[in-house]
């Protein structure tokens, strides 16, 4: 298996926050998981999504 780097997980978080922004209107399960998967990757982390959003642009 291989393990992300802390990294790579603000990038996920960055494009399931984007993938949640850009369906919430159109598929709105779809946005509510891809947000959920945020949530989590970023507490894994010991941040929020906004505190992983604001660390993504200083990697």
């Amino acid at each position: 298996m291989y393990d992300r780097t802390p990294q790579e997980d603000l990038l996920i978080v960055e494009a399931l926050v984007e993938c949640h922004d850009d369906r919430k209107d159109v598929q709105p399960e779809r946005a509510s998981r891809a947000w959920v998967i945020a949530k989590e990757i970023a507490a894994s982390h010991g941040l929020e999504i906004e505190d992983a959003m604001r660390q993504r642009t200083s990697v």
